[in-house]
């Protein structure tokens, strides 16, 4: 059996495992919570009201502003460093999600196969280290997300909030992540950069 069968066997149990995750958590979640509402028969169990003290209010608004300032800035800071257009010009748009995975995936281990254009693999590394600013971006996301769960003060509030804040989070560390396996890849492998 060849590394590209065992790649696509690979990637196929991931995507089954992924499928199973969503059909065994998600379906059950949303057919709970239809089942509640309609056991409550309509009425507001109070998960959305919420009366924040002033303290909470008000630093739940200073942190949904500095969280949008936060994010405002890093869009402007991509856009007049020219990071954001380097990547809206990358040649890497032309190829299909599939061969931009298996590249991402090359990149990410460390190892490239023997049959792969070196442009590209040095392309997806580059990409991968000049992703930083979107760590910016994400945390004045998380801020945001913060300073709504202040302002709503209610359970259902929260748990958005809550579930946001830990998305962008885990953005933040795969980006980061990326970023290091990416100039790792480009300092380990000077000959394709060279080529």
């Amino acid at each position: 059996m060849d590394a590209a069968a065992t790649n696509q066997d690979r990637a196929g149990r991931k995507q089954r495992r992924l499928h199973l995750i969503l059909g065994f958590v998600l379906l059950p979640a949303v057919v709970g919570a239809l089942a509640v509402g309609v056991a409550m028969g309509g009425q507001n169990p109070g998960i959305f009201d919420g009366d924040p003290p002033g303290w909470a209010s008000n630093l739940g608004l200073v942190l949904v502003i500095l969280g949008v300032v936060i994010e405002v800035a890093a869009i402007v800071w991509g856009l007049r460093t020219g990071r954001y257009r380097a990547t809206r010009q990358s040649p890497l748009l032309t190829l299909s999600w599939s061969d931009r995975r298996r590249l991402a995936r090359q990149v990410r281990r460390g190892t490239p196969e023997a049959d792969q254009d070196p442009a590209l693999l040095v392309e997806t590394a580059r990409q991968f280290a000049g992703q930083r600013w979107f760590v910016v971006l994400a945390a004045g996301l998380a801020v945001t997300s913060v300073g709504q769960i202040f302002v709503g003060f209610a359970p259902f509030h929260l748990m958005i909030g809550g579930l946001l804040l830990v998305i962008w989070v885990v953005l933040i560390v795969s980006v980061l992540r990326n970023a290091r396996r990416g100039e790792a890849f480009l300092r380990d492998h000077p000959d394709l950069v060279a080529g």
